[in-house]
Parts: C-alpha cells; sequence; structure tokens
C-alpha cells in the first residue's frame, strides 16, 4: 500500500512539475500581439533647410540644417503588432524640439526662434533574438516631416531709431524617402524591454508655406502688412537620432 502511494505521489510530482516547465516556457516566449514603444533621443542633421531662397539678412541663397540649429530633443512613439516573434509591422510618430541657435540667415540676433518638426510613417522591425536577453533589431520605413518655425523680432525702418515688428510663420513639408533603424533590447520581464536605437533617415523639403507680418511703429503709422513667404527651392537633407527606448507587449 505505501508503494503504491509513493508511486502515485511520484507521478502526480513530475505531471506538475512538466506542467509548471511547459507553462514556465509559454510564458517567457514572445506572443504575437500588439506592442508599444516610447523613446527619447536626440537628433542631429545635416543638408538644406531650402535653397535658392531670401534669408534674413537680405541675401539670396541656401539655409543650412546646420546654420539655424545645434541639434534637437526627439520623442519616439512606435504603434502595431508583433506578427510573430521576429516580426514587427506598425507605424512611428516623432516630435521634435529643435535647439535653434542665433544666425545671420534665418534667426538674426536679437530675434526671438523656436523651431519643431514632426515625423510620421508605416514601419516594419526583423528581431534576431526574440527569445534572448538581449534581442538585436533592425527596422526600416518611410514617411512624412513637417517642419514648423516660428521668428518674431524688430527690424530697423527708413527712420532711424524707430523699428518695426517682424513676425515670420512658416511650415516645410514633405516626404521622408526612407530611414533606417539599429538597435537592441534587454528583456526586463515578458512583456517589457529596454534599449538603444539609432536611426538615420533621408528627406526632402518639398513645400514651403505661411505669412509674414510688418507692423510699423506708431510714429509711422501703425500699419499691418501681412503677405506670405517667398518661394524657395527644395532642399535635401538627412537626420541622425540616437536614444533609448523602451517596448510594452500586449
Amino acid at each position: 500500500m505505501t508503494g503504491r502511494l509513493y508511486r502515485a505521489l511520484a507521478v502526480v510530482t513530475t505531471l506538475v512539475s512538466s506542467a509548471a516547465m511547459a507553462q514556465e516556457a509559454t510564458s517567457s516566449s514572445v506572443r504575437s500581439g500588439l506592442e508599444f514603444t516610447v523613446g527619447l533621443g536626440f537628433q542631429a542633421g545635416a543638408g538644406y533647410v531650402y535653397k535658392n531662397g531670401p534669408r534674413a539678412d537680405g541675401t539670396v541663397g541656401d539655409v543650412k540644417l546646420s546654420d539655424g540649429a545645434n541639434g534637437g530633443v526627439a520623442f519616439l512613439l512606435e504603434a502595431g503588432y508583433r506578427a510573430s516573434p521576429n516580426w514587427f509591422i506598425g507605424a512611428f510618430g516623432q516630435y521634435t524640439h529643435i535647439l535653434t541657435k542665433t544666425n545671420p540667415y534665418s534667426c538674426p540676433e536679437g530675434f526671438d526662434c523656436t523651431t519643431s518638426s514632426i515625423r510620421v510613417g508605416p514601419q516594419v522591425q526583423y528581431h534576431f533574438s526574440p527569445e534572448a536577453s538581449f534581442d538585436p533589431f533592425v527596422g526600416i520605413g518611410f514617411g512624412f516631416v513637417t517642419l514648423t518655425s516660428k521668428v518674431e523680432g524688430q527690424s530697423p525702418t527708413p527712420v532711424p531709431g524707430l523699428n518695426a515688428d517682424v513676425d515670420i510663420e512658416s511650415t516645410f513639408r514633405g516626404p521622408e524617402y526612407v530611414n533606417a533603424t539599429v538597435g537592441g533590447k534587454w528583456r526586463l520581464s515578458n512583456s517589457l524591454s529596454f534599449g538603444p536605437y539609432l536611426t538615420g533617415t533621408y528627406a526632402r523639403n518639398t513645400v514651403r508655406a505661411g505669412t509674414q507680418t510688418v507692423t510699423l511703429p506708431a510714429q509711422l503709422g501703425g500699419t499691418t502688412a501681412t503677405s506670405g513667404v517667398p518661394a524657395v527651392d527644395d532642399g535635401p537633407y538627412g537626420l541622425i537620432i540616437l536614444g533609448v527606448r523602451g517596448t510594452f507587449n500586449l
């Protein structure tokens, strides 16, 4: 009787252990489902805001990204579906606060200048080791970019000692032909991971819209005149974004 009881207990113990191991293996695997990512990074760029257009110093020429910015702080958001442990299909959105700098072409001395950009578009990622503690991945996509700029200040009038108020608001838009991302994620839990990423893009500003408003001082009548921003040629450019990101799987 005692021997049968021991054998029965041994069978039950084996079954429970097997079930626990199977459950652990299942819970540690990457499941298909919704996936959300938030990230924070620093953005730098090279290329042109626009070519062959009027500049703030009164000349006509090119304005480079490096002329008016010291980079930017980028906030990333991704959402999509983990179709398999290796493949993610979704969309990205990025808001960047541009760190503007004083320069004679787009932000003269004494002017207040603010600039921001938004990137959106679809993307796909391939994860090389989704079951490992560290999972490297690559991603590729394309999208659309909007760059918004506001410049406020005072400009001299023909009357010495009298300045006019100047307010220029402009928006540049254009396609992001391609973006490529490499990165990796440490698994903190079954649903949470964290790691670095590096994104490179190639894009082009193809449309410029906006207004420029000049208000004369009261001594000169105080009148206000508003007109559209002048036309410019397209500005091709590239961006590099380096940062960290956290991902949550449902």
